[in-house]
């Protein structure tokens, strides 16, 4: 034991010196429990306790908004803490008291009565009042009439169906709107209520709460979790996938550095719901919800089965959730994940060999699962977070939404010297999706005929260009300044003419924009091409969804604001770099987003850097030969 101990020590001296000697031992100290959960950082993993008594624990993460909510919508609302913490981004939320609803609601210029399926709503104010046939509405009446007589839209979300419409049904149709997670009970609701105005509501993600913004310590540096209940008594064709999924998982560990660990709802409650004893010694805790979103970001890979396994739409919240953080989720089939995600998004598994090879996979391979993650991080930012669902909600009861959900416009800024780009730089901002776009174009040192202008936008359909020129002698910074200026975009960003920018490349850095709250954004992991070698490197692999002090020049982007407080220096070269220290010194922020679809060109002759290949490459990971289009873009 002591020579294996020795060897570890002169490895990390030998891989890092004494600071990764010491960061090896702080982690052991930490694994071994030593450390107490206030010396945690990051995303880390804390032990406590002795033998069965033995627990992992996370720190919590703050569940509370950075600022203050702009939001012109003053919602009441009685909702469970999961779905308080989401929508208390999007609404101003009162949470109401049984005792002293009605000055709550007078107080507070409420506009919108939004309740959930809640078995007890905060602190259990709310036990016995909403939920069962016995449940006493008498509370929850006069609040609904008050919201009548003042004019207050009343809207029900059940989030238990199928499983407890009975349960819920009476409460729903007290409402004005009503929603359900499975769209096969719409028929039932509209029976029962006697009114149409039913639609489907399913679960989604906070990008506040759930984003892929990594930790500085203890990002996924553990393998296999699955966090939920063990039903033994009912849901068996949910525990069949669980049995299914947890043996595959055992399996699976016998490759990987920790394996799986369990934690338990129930952890020391009812038999019924305790893990088999063949899992006894993979459960390592129980953990609040805040300590979850913490937790996330701590594994690789997550499991998860289905309650339900023949609705269209209900799924389970941890899908949105998990995958929005940053790790992988390897699943059970269900029509649902089948709807709402495409295979090359989510991971889904149907047997325990497969099962486990894929977890063995995701492991060994990581950009297997990262390329997965990223479209399906895509689609929850396109189609499935909570400021989806509110719009919904609210345009179910025709509040005003001022274009809640309307995508900010963006300006791509290029000035280029080499009128032979001009074709490439067309094709790069025409071909963007999901986006509206506008082109802020100078030529510098030279001019573009009516003619020419008129054939590249006949070309390639895209005819929102701004074009400006500039004398020779112009510096670069003060004809980026020139389409600041000149342009109309509510974001701008700049574009290199030169560089690879895939078709989603302006989209999903308006999405990181979005969830980072960032100043500037922008790719500082990022690929490089080198054109004599027709080689692709990929640089600072480790500066990837991470707050940072400097991205790539031609991948920056922010609202117009930034760039309009923040000139660009009057200068050839630099302006990119002193720009970005202009922002840090005004207190800003850098976020460095994902290393997907771009790549830094490097021409053989001619190109502004004058630094040997041969240095990138002993700086970089060399990725691949020939086409890179295909690899790089997701």
């Amino acid at each position: 034991m002591q020579i294996d101990k020795f060897r570890k020590i002169l490895w990390h001296f030998r891989a890092g010196g004494f600071r990764q000697l010491g960061e090896w031992r702080r982690r052991e100290l930490l694994e071994r429990g030593i450390r107490n959960l206030g010396n945690a950082r990051g995303s880390e993993g804390i032990w406590s306790g002795r033998r069965a008594r033995r627990r992992l624990q996370f720190r919590p993460s703050s569940m509370e908004p950075a600022s203050s909510v702009q939001s012109n919508i003053n919602a009441a609302v009685i909702l469970d803490d999961f779905s308080a913490a989401a929508f208390s981004f999007e609404w101003n939320c009162t949470l109401l008291s049984p005792k002293i609803w009605r000055q709550q609601m007078e107080d507070s210029n409420i506009d919108l009565l939004f309740v959930e399926s809640a078995w007890s709503g905060p602190d259990r104010l709310w036990a016995g009042k909403l939920a069962g046939a016995s449940a006493n509405l008498g509370i929850l009446t006069e609040v609904i009439n008050w919201c009548k007589e003042s004019g207050v839209p009343t809207v029900f979300w059940n989030k238990e169906d199928p499983a407890h419409y009975a349960d819920f049904i009476g409460v729903a149709k007290l409402f004005d709107q009503v929603f359900t997670t499975d769209s096969n009970r719409l028929p039932d609701y509209i029976r029962d209520l006697g009114h149409s105005r039913v639609d489907v509501l399913p679960f989604a993600a906070q990008p506040a709460l759930h984003n892929p913004i990594r930790p500085r310590d203890g990002w996924r540096s553990r393998d296999v979790a699955f966090a939920g209940m063990y039903f033994a008594e009912k849901f068996p064709g949910r525990r069949d996938q669980l049995d299914m999924l947890l043996s595959a998982a055992a399996d699976a560990s016998e490759k990987l550095p920790i394996g799986l660990e369990i934690f338990s709802r129930q952890l020391g409650g009812a038999a019924k719901y305790q893990f088999p004893e063949i899992y006894s010694g993979k459960v390592v805790g129980s953990l609040n919800y805040s300590q979850m979103l913490t937790a996330y970001k701590a594994y690789r890979i997550f499991l998860n089965v289905n309650t339900v396994v023949d609705s269209p739409s209900m799924c389970s919240r941890r899908i949105f959730e998990i995958v929005a953080a940053g790790s992988n989720i390897v699943t059970t089939a269900s029509p649902a994940i089948e709807s709402l995600f495409t295979p090359d998004e989510i991971f889904t598994v149907r047997s325990r060999e497969e099962a486990s090879d894929l977890m063995v996979a995701i492991h060994r391979n990581p950009q297997l699962g990262d390329r997965q993650l990223h479209r399906a991080q895509r689609k929850i930012w396109s189609q499935h977070t909570y400021r989806h669902r509110s719009d919904q909600i609210l345009r179910s009861v025709t509040l005003d939404l001022a274009d809640a959900g309307k995508r900010p416009t963006v300006s791509a800024l290029v000035s280029t010297i080499r009128p032979h780009q001009l074709e490439h730089v067309f094709r790069t901002v025409a071909t963007q999706l999901d986006v509206d776009v506008e082109l802020v174009l100078l030529t510098h040192g030279f001019a573009v005929s009516s003619h020419e202008l008129a054939s590249l936008k006949g070309r390639y359909q895209f005819s929102n260009v701004t074009l400006l020129t500039a004398p020779r002698h112009q510096s670069l910074g003060a004809c980026l300044n020139d389409c600041v200026r000149a342009a109309s975009g509510q974001v701008l960003t700049k574009v290199d003419d030169d560089d690879y920018y895939a078709p989603h490349y302006l989209s999903d850095q308006l999405y990181a924009l979005e969830y980072s709250g960032a100043d500037i954004v922008g790719k500082q992991a990022h690929y490089m091409h080198l054109a004599d070698h027709g080689a692709t490197l990929f640089r600072f692999p480790d500066r990837e969804h991470v707050w940072t002090r400097s991205v790539m020049g031609p991948t920056i982007m922010g609202h117009s604001r930034v760039f309009v407080d923040h000139p660009f220096a009057d200068v050839g070269r630099g302006e990119d770099s002193r720009f970005l220290e202009s922002v840090l010194l005004d207190n800003g922020t850098i976020y460095s987003a994902d290393r997907y679809n771009y790549c830094q060109q490097r021409a053989g002759n001619g190109h502004t850097w004058q630094v040997s290949d041969m240095n990138l490459l002993a700086g970089s990971d060399l990725r691949f030969f020939g086409n890179y289009q295909d690899e790089i873009s997701v």
